[in-house]
C-alpha cells in the first residue's frame, strides 16, 4: 500500500511493473505486508536506487517503531541494491511500513525477507 509515494517506472532496472517513488519529505509511507512461518529474527532486503547523497526512512512493524533504515547512494536511479535490516517479526502476516521523516526517500522497489 502506498501512502503519499506514487507507482513509477521511469527509471530501468526495477523488478516487477514499477517502484515507489517518495515524492514529499515527510509523512508518505509504503507499507508491505510479508507472511512468515516462525517467530524469530529476520533479514528485511529493501530493493533500492538512489542517485546521490543518503536519506533515512522510519521503519515500523506492526504498527511499533522498529528504527529507522538508511539507505546510501547507489550513483544512479537505474543502480539497484538492497539495504537490511534484522528484525523480529510473529509467525504469520507482518506489516512492514516505511515512513519519510524529513527527506524524501529512494526509490523502493522491492522488498525481500531472509530468515536468519
Amino acid at each position: 500500500m502506498l501512502s503519499g509515494p506514487v507507482v513509477a517506472s521511469e527509471k530501468a532496472g526495477f523488478t516487477g511493473t514499477g517502484y515507489a517513488d517518495f515524492i514529499a519529505a515527510s509523512g508518505q509511507y509504503v507499507e508491505l505486508t510479508v507472511n512468515v512461518a516462525a517467530p524469530g529474527t529476520y533479514a528485511l532486503d529493501f530493493r533500492y536506487a538512489l542517485s546521490t547523497g543518503s536519506r533515512s526512512l522510519d521503519l515500523s512493524v506492526n504498527g511499533a517503531a522498529a528504527g529507522s533504515i538508511a539507505f546510501a547512494s547507489t550513483g544512479s536511479w537505474t543502480t539497484w541494491v538492497n539495504a537490511t535490516k534484522q528484525l523480529t517479526l510473529t509467525a504469520g502476516v507482518n506489516t512492514v511500513r516505511l515512513t519519510s521523516t524529513g527527506t524524501s526517500g529512494p526509490n523502493v522497489d522491492a522488498l525481500t525477507v531472509r530468515p536468519l
